[in-house]
Parts: C-alpha cells; sequence; structure tokens
C-alpha cells in the first residue's frame, strides 16, 4: 500500500537515522548538515515550500555549506523537486531568482558583511541567523563515520576553520587520516579569537561558547530560535517560553549563562536580584525597585529579565517575624510574572542555590515553570571554561593533569585559577601559557604502579561481573594514575548503561549487589584482600550494597518479611541500627551475593586478568572493547544471573 506522511516534525538530524546510502557526504559536510538543519527547524518537514535566508558568522565557508544544504534538502524537504536552489546573495541573479521562485524552495546564504536589502526580505519568508556547531553535531558525525568519540577528537571538530576541515575530509581519504592530518599541523588561530593575554570580548560571551550547561544550552538556543521568529513574524509571542528557573551550587555560572543567553538572543539583559530589591528600603521602595526591573524590561522588549537570588524570597507558608512583609513581596512577584498585564516580550530566567525554598506558585504553569538544574562542570566543560577565561588551549598530554586536579571545581573557581596564573605570568614578565596555569593546579601525586594495579583489579571486576550476571551495559571503564594531595576521592569507576523499562525485581537488585561487591571480589581473589577504599563513603561499594539490601528487605518486601517501611535513605539507617534480626538478614544477602561475584572472577580469571592488563597500559577502556575481551577469554559456563520466576497464568 503506498506511505502516507504524516506531515509531523522531524527529529533533529543528530537524533535521526538517516538513509546511509542517500549521498555520500564527508563528516564536516555533515557537521554543518546538523546546523542548517538546526536553523531551519521550523521547515523540517518532507514536502515544505519555502525561501530562507541564513544569515552566517565569521567561520563560514560556502562550498561545505552549500553541500551540506543540497543534503538537508535531499534528506528533509523533496530531493526530487529540488533543483540545487543553494546561493548565497552575492552570487544571485534573475535567473536564480526565478528558479527559487519556480521551485517554491531555496536555501540562500548571506554574509555578515552583506547588507540585506529589502527586496531581499520580500523574497525570503524567513531571514534566520545560522547557529554555531556544537558539541552533539560532533559526536554525531563521528558516530555516521564509525569512529570513536573522545574529548580531543570533538574539540578539534569544533575550532578547527571550516575551510581547514573541508581541504582535510576528502571522499577518497579515510576520515581517521584526515584527523591525523590535522592534528600533525600547526593549529589556526581564527581571526578575533581572544589571544593568550587578550582580555574577554566586552559583550561576553555567546551560547556557543558555553559549555557544562546540560540541556540548558539546548533550551538556550530554542529560545534565541523562537525569538528571531517572533521579531520575524512567524510565530506570536505566546510560542515563546516566557520563563525558566535554573538552580546549581554557587559559582557553576548562572549569571555568566545569562549574559551568555542574552547575547545569543541578541537581546538586551536586564538585572535584578532579591537582595538588590530590597536593599532599595522599606516595603514600598522594595516594591516600586522589583517593579521598575520589570518595566524596564518591557519596555526594551524583547528582552531577558535574570532574577538572581530568586530562593531568598521563599515562600508564603513560612511562619515568622517577617511572614507577613515577604508574603506582601511574593504576592507582587507573582502578579509581576503572570498577573493581569501580561509581560509579552519579557523572558524571566531565575537563578537560586535552593529551588525547594521558593513557593511553589512562582514555579507553576505560566510563570517560572521550566525548571533546569546546572550541575558541576565535567572534564570537558572543565578545558572549555579554561579556555574561554585563559584563550589557551590544553594539549593532550595536560588532560589527565587538568582533569584530576580540577575534578569538583565550579566555573569561578577555574576563573580564579587563570586569574592567579595570569597574576604570576605578571609578575615574571611572560606571557601566560598552559605551564602557568599547570603549576597553579591543586599538587598532585602520581601513584605507584602496584597502587595502579590494584585499581584496574577492582574496576575490571565490576565490569566483569555485570557483564556475567547480565545487570547492565558497560560504557566506560577508567582508572587514574594520579590523585590530589590531602584529598580522597575515587580513583577508579566504571559507569553502566541501565535500562530504565527493566522490572526492578529481586532478581535485579540481587545482581546489582552482585556488580557492586564485584570490585571487592576481584581484590580478595586476585590480591587476597581488599582495600579500604571499598566502604566509608555514601558512594562506596558496600555502602551502596548496603543501601540496596536494606531496601530489598526492609523498604520493598523482597526478604525474609512482606512487612515494610516507608523507603528513604534516613528510614534505612534506622531499620539497620533499630532490628538485629533485619541486619542478619542483610549481612546473608551481602555474603551471598559476594561469593557469587568471587565464583565469577574465578571461573572467568583469563578474563578478568586480560581487561587488567589493558586497562594498565590505557587507563580508560570503552564497553565495546571490555566486551571484546571478555568474549574472547570468556570460559563457557551457566549463566551466573539471577532469572526472572515466571508464574503460570
Amino acid at each position: 500500500m503506498p506511505f502516507k506522511q504524516s506531515g509531523k516534525r522531524l527529529r533533529v538530524p543528530w537524533r535521526l537515522k538517516l538513509d546511509e546510502n542517500a549521498l555520500p557526504v564527508t563528516l564536516p559536510v555533515f557537521m554543518a548538515y546538523c546546523t542548517v538543519a538546526g536553523a531551519l527547524r521550523s521547515w523540517n518537514r518532507i514536502g515544505t515550500k519555502a525561501i530562507v535566508t541564513l544569515v552566517t558568522t565569521d567561520d563560514f565557508y560556502y562550498p561545505l555549506f552549500a553541500e551540506a544544504a543540497r543534503f538537508f534538502a535531499s534528506q528533509i524537504w523533496d530531493g526530487q523537486r529540488f533543483h540545487g536552489n543553494v546561493l548565497q546573495w552575492t552570487d544571485k541573479n534573475f535567473r536564480h531568482e526565478a528558479e527559487a521562485l519556480r521551485d517554491e524552495r531555496a536555501i540562500l546564504f548571506a554574509s555578515p558583511s552583506y547588507q540585506i536589502q529589502e527586496d531581499d526580505r520580500l523574497l525570503s519568508d524567513a531571514i534566520v541567523p545560522l547557529g554555531p556547531r556544537l558539541i552533539r553535531h560532533a559526536e554525531a558525525a563521528l558516530r555516521r563515520a564509525g569512529l570513536p568519540i573522545n574529548d580531543e577528537t570533538v574539540e578539534l571538530l569544533l575550532t578547527e576553520p571550516w575551510s581547514r576541515l573541508s581541504r582535510a575530509f576528502q571522499d577518497r581519504r579515510h576520515p581517521l587520516q584526515a584527523i591525523q592530518r590535522l592534528r600533525s599541523l600547526p593549529k589556526v588561530i581564527p581571526p578575533g579569537e581572544p589571544q593568550a593575554e587578550g582580555p574577554p570580548l566586552a559583550a561576553g560571551p555567546t551560547l556557543a561558547e558555553m559549555h557544562g550547561y546540560g540541556g540548558l544550552i539546548e533550551w538556550g538556543y530554542d529560545l534565541a530560535k523562537d525569538i528571531s521568529d517572533f521579531k520575524a513574524g512567524i510565530i506570536p509571542w505566546s510560542n515563546v517560553d516566557n520563563g525558566v528557573l535554573i538552580s546549581g551550587p554557587p559559582g557553576v555560572g548562572k549569571t555568566m549563562f545569562a549574559t551568555a543567553l542574552a547575547n545569543t538572543c541578541a537581546v538586551p539583559l536586564i538585572y535584578g536580584s532579591a537582595s538588590r530589591w530590597q536593599e532599595a528600603g522599606a516595603l514600598d521602595e522594595h516594591l516600586k525597585a522589583m517593579r521598575a526591573s520589570f518595566a524596564e524590561a518591557k519596555e526594551r522588549a524583547p528582552s531577558i529579565l535574570f532574577i538572581d537570588e530568586i530562593d531568598v524570597f521563599g515562600a508564603r507558608s513560612e511562619r515568622d517575624r517577617n511572614s507577613a512583609y515577604m508574603r506582601s513581596v511574593i504576592t507582587a512577584l507573582l502578579q509581576l510574572l503572570d498577573g493581569f498585564e501580561r509581560r509579552e516580550g519579557v523572558v524571566v530566567v531565575g537563578a537560586c542555590n535552593y529551588p525547594d525554598l521558593l513557593d511553589s506558585a512562582v514555579k507553576r504553569s505560566g510563570r517560572l515553570d521550566r525548571h533546569i538544574t546546572v550541575p558541576l562542570p565535567d572534564a570537558t566543560s572543565r578545558r572549555f571554561i579554561l579556555r574561554l577565561h585563559s584563550g589557551l588551549t590544553l594539549c593532550s598530554a595536560d588532560f589527565e593533569l587538568f582533569d584530576m586536579a580540577t575534578e569538583g571545581l565550579t566555573g569561578a573557581d577555574i576563573e580564579r585559577l587563570v586569574r592567579d596564573a595570569r597574576r604570576a605570568a605578571r609578575r615574571q614578565s611572560e606571557m601566560l601559557s598552559v605551564d602557568h596555569i599547570i603549576r597553579h593546579l591543586r599538587p598532585l601525586i602520581k601513584l605507584p604502579e602496584a597502587y595502579v594495579h590494584s585499581l584496574a583489579v577492582h574496576e575490571a571486576g565490576h565490569a566483569l561481573v555485570s557483564h556475567e550476571v547480565g545487570y547492565a551495559k558497560v560504557s566506560d571503564i577508567r582508572i587514574s594514575r594520579w590523585r590530589v594531595e590531602g584529598e580522597y576521592r575515587a580513583l577508579g569507576c566504571v559507569e553502566y548503561d541501565v535500562d530504565v523499562d527493566r522490572p526492578r525485581s529481586k532478581s535485579f537488585f540481587e545482581n546489582a549487589i552482585a556488580v557492586c561487591l564485584g570490585g571487592i571480589a576481584a581484590e580478595i581473589e586476585v590480591l587476597g584482600s581488599f582495600s579500604q577504599g571499598a566502604a566509608g563513603d555514601d558512594a562506596a561499594d558496600l555502602n551502596r550494597a548496603t543501601e540496596l539490601a536494606t531496601a530489598m528487605e526492609g523498604a520493598f518486601g523482597m526478604g525474609h518479611t512482606l512487612a515494610v517501611e516507608k523507603f528513604s535513605p534516613d528510614a534505612l539507617a534506622k531499620m539497620r541500627s533499630s532490628s538485629p534480626e533485619l541486619r542478619r538478614e542483610i549481612h546473608n544477602v551481602l555474603a551471598k551475593e559476594l561469593e557469587r561475584a568471587k565464583s565469577i572472577i574465578r571461573m572467568q580469571r583469563a578474563a578478568h586478568e586480560a581487561l587488567v592488563t589493558r586497562l594498565v597500559d590505557v587507563d580508560q577502556i570503552s564497553g565495546a572493547e571490555a566486551v571484546e575481551i571478555i568474549r574472547n577469554h570468556r570460559r563457557p559456563t551457566v549463566s551466573l544471573a539471577k532469572t526472572e520466576r515466571r508464574v503460570a497464568m
């Protein structure tokens, strides 16, 4: 029967399974295709008829983007009716305009230096800014090319000029050869990029320079696109997200994100905070200051109003001597957020450290109904933050030192690190360099080889037990050769992809406990005993296994009794301390699963030793490589997984 297109908007290309045989495109062309499809998100429908102008940035290479735009048309639009109307405005002539009008489809690129005329606006259905390439674009391109994804390669694809990428990646050349060629040549500093000693741009960063914000960056780009569509008259303001609440530890860069968001959206940023408004004086003056900020934002609309420390307002349910004062302030804030006079054109970004303290009415629909948490930056994000504040790019040899020494630091901490390094460079009459940064990191101690080997034994035990019991797919195994002086932290880890839709039965929890104890079991079998790092911390193996066994026995009714207590971490600790019988049952569960994990290590000793040898050599192996090693060295045996018990219906 014939296929009928539903007309639904297609997913963004980095989440879409494309026809691999449709068009042979190089890796950078696919990355450019992702940026084009992201900019043309409103037209990501099969059969769309539109003439759209994409306004480019300085980092633009027309031959590559022209190929990417044609690939977009063949994949997203109707390729049979698209005759290649991809042009630069400077090259457009009457014949090209006639062809675009005939086909009712065209993608036109306008360089930053080109002044868009009134006739150009009349011809175009929309004029849209072309966004920057993102981490997810590079990762999607690497996956499509069948290449491993690592931080160094992703950073290379994000920082090299498009023209160099286009020349390096060619159809006749394997992508790995192209990457090696780029790495072997001196890195080009694009015009306008901050030098090592240059101060940051006065206008502040954009979202393209912000890293470590999770889903907040994607939301910011969506907002920028929606505001652009609103300015162009494509959508009404009611279709634009008009508020978000962002929370996170102090120093993660919530204020800097608001600046970058305003710069990306090309709208003014109005700053307000609960403490600044309160400084105005008595209640009347406090409310006047708050209303003045909202009035300024409305006058300069479209705009972004950033409210810092919004959790200071608290909740109206609080009862103390200041409760009447604060209730009046919160009520006024609610009216300004969503009162009789709608705040059309104003996006409110509220930032706080403790979102649970905020009145629930502030977070209801129509106000700050979207809540996004900003985590501490990961290793890749910390490198980008360093580059943002210093203009320096680390080489691969410095990655581990920097990543270890800065783990747990916020963006503000890294900014202070750069400030200290810059001061030291000035005192020595030198240009700021990576050496100055490395010298100002927290002191690191290199671990002895025997210690590194024990770490590998432990982490390989987790991975092997998880594979054998079928608990979860291992995605990554890592160990470190360094530790921060005077600081206790995990020096190795195994990351798992646990199926969220899997039933949490008794066998699931028993397998999870066995995996938690897999590292201890490996140390006992290989080294004779396990180290103290397996217990004592909430995230330690024995602690997590104990919590799982307690929940299974005392909260989920999967143990010796169906009588249960409410599940909470505090309640679990009280149950263990108040019930010797429960504590014995928990011990029996842990001992049984430890013995099962030790049995796996004994039976699959060859596979475990192969994992340890490889991990000691390279410090990090992927889940796919770990599975391959296990399969190549595994002894056939009966499955030790706890299987689901099936009940006849």
